[in-house]
């Protein structure tokens, strides 16, 4: 998301002749990249995975997931040992999980 803002005000910048620098445009709404996933996608395999129903993917419940197993922790952002329905949106469309 960053880079589109760097790399336009990096773009602006070499157009203009400004001696000073200049700070990049900050990146909006518009201009962030589209989720990975739909919301019914990430239903779905959160859904699938999460074997025992109790909304929450335990690390056993990943375990047969490899790119899931191997990005746990990473996703896991509140460090319960559980990935939530947000952690796993946030990880798998690359956001943070609010």
């Amino acid at each position: 998301m960053l880079t589109l803002g760097v790399a336009a005000a990096l773009l602006a910048m070499g157009s203009a002749r400004a001696q000073t620098p200049q700070a990049p445009a900050p990146v909006t709404a518009a201009e962030a990249p589209a989720p990975r996933y739909t919301a019914s996608k990430l239903e779905f395999a959160f859904n699938y995975m999460d074997g025992d129903h109790d909304g929450k993917v335990s690390r056993a419940e990943a375990a047969g997931f490899r790119g899931v197993a191997r990005h746990f922790d990473e996703a896991d952002t509140d460090r319960d040992n559980f990935l939530s329905r947000a952690e796993f949106d946030a990880a798998m469309n690359h956001a943070k999980a609010e």
